[in-house]
């Protein structure tokens, strides 16, 4: 694999997820998005329908976004626990809708020049200003951060590197979202370099698709070149509603009225292309802000890490310190006992002395080592 037994131990669930994913047909990242997010909602289907929390999470959301609601019917077993999700959405919708008649039927009529310059009702303007993101997209940056990081980490990893290079590739959004996400990562160079070869084929497919489609060719289609059109799409757009669209919608602000212009009469004026341009701004800050909130977030679970490191550091040389202070002890009290023994041994030897010297005999010179048995008689 070329990487060791610790740097394998640090991979988590979300590099397993994209090594499985890499095989098969389209962008990594939006694959192990779709699969995360099936998981989820079965989970929230069949765990999670009483949660208060879910409950709140949902009715403030009126409900899932229109790509996790397509996707509530393909989470099996998901018919009862999606009914009583949406039984508590449409009963506050009706109880709102109630709402806003009461305040239509209020307004008298004064003609349909002066019906066009009303205001839209409060409570539909205070509906869609409160209003919260569908709570799965919220749940779903996280994530998809968190496989962007993944990629950029292993792209030149040995089996991963592997892995992506028999990949269809990044598609374009994951791979800008990737650069930008990360900058001055390591691994933003590799994982342009591994896929440029991919598109520069895929270009080379939808050429050879276009070019057999002259009536002068009789050539057929390779699988590449009968499946460039669809990979190509895919690869400029993503999963299909993983990034939503890109419709111009008009807030139902105050002093507008979303119905004063049908589609397709006239021309924008120049309040409406304001307003878009501010709701185009104010989307745009609101996803920055997710995503900064997602960083702040990362970077106070790695402070976190970092100081329990660093306080297991800390009581790893408490523990060094106590060692050192036993092992002080121990060696003072053996110079101790080595002192009184050497104290002892000068005593005895004293007193043997003194016994020689008081039976008068002169005092006897060690015998050598290796020499045993009584003195020799000198005579």
């Amino acid at each position: 694999m070329g990487v060791g037994r610790t740097r394998r131990t640090s991979k988590f669930v979300a590099y397993a997820h994209l090594l499985d994913a890499c095989p098969r047909r389209g962008c990594p990242v939006c694959r192990c998005l779709r699969e995360l997010t099936l998981r989820a909602l079965d989970t929230l289907l069949h765990e999670q329908v009483t949660d208060p929390e879910t409950r709140r999470r949902l009715d403030r959301s009126d409900g899932f976004c229109a790509w996790h609601g397509d996707l509530v019917t393909e989470a099996g077993g998901s018919a009862l626990g999606s009914a009583i999700l949406y039984e508590s959405v449409l009963r506050r919708a009706v109880a709102r809708l109630h709402e806003v008649h009461r305040e239509l039927e209020a307004r008298p009529f004064r003609g349909w020049r002066r019906r066009r310059r009303a205001s839209t009702p409060s409570s539909l303007v205070a509906a869609q200003e409160s209003r919260a993101p569908c709570p799965l997209c919220v749940d779903l940056v996280e994530s998809e951060a968190g496989y962007l990081r993944t990629v950029l980490d292993f792209v030149a990893d040995g089996e991963f590197e592997q892995a992506y290079a028999g990949s269809a590739g990044l598609c374009l959004p994951h791979l800008e979202l990737a650069l930008a996400r990360f900058p001055g990562h390591r691994g933003a160079a590799p994982l342009v370099a591994a896929t440029l070869p991919k598109l520069e084929r895929l270009a080379a497919d939808l050429a050879g698709f276009v070019n057999k489609h002259d009536y002068r060719t009789d050539a057929a289609l390779t699988p590449g070149e009968a499946a460039a059109r669809t990979d190509t799409l895919r690869f400029a757009t993503g999963a299909p509603g993983l990034f939503g669209h890109q419709v111009p919608r008009r807030r139902g602000a105050r002093g507008s009225d979303p119905d004063a212009r049908r589609a397709g009469e006239g021309t924008p004026s120049g309040d409406d292309d304001a307003g878009a341009a501010l709701q185009a701004r104010l989307d745009a800050l609101a996803f920055e802000k997710a995503r900064l909130e997602q960083r702040v977030a990362e970077l106070t679970r790695e402070l976190g890490e970092e100081t329990g490191r660093t306080a297991g550091l800390h009581y790893r040389l408490r523990l060094l310190e106590d060692d050192r202070r036993v092992l002080e002890l121990n060696l003072a009290g053996e110079r101790g006992a080595a002192r009184t023994w050497e104290r002892q041994l000068r005593e005895l030897e004293a007193e043997v002395a003194a016994l020689r010297q008081r039976e008068g005999s002169p005092p006897a010179s060690p015998a050598p080592l290796g020499v045993t048995g009584p003195a020799p008689d000198p005579r």
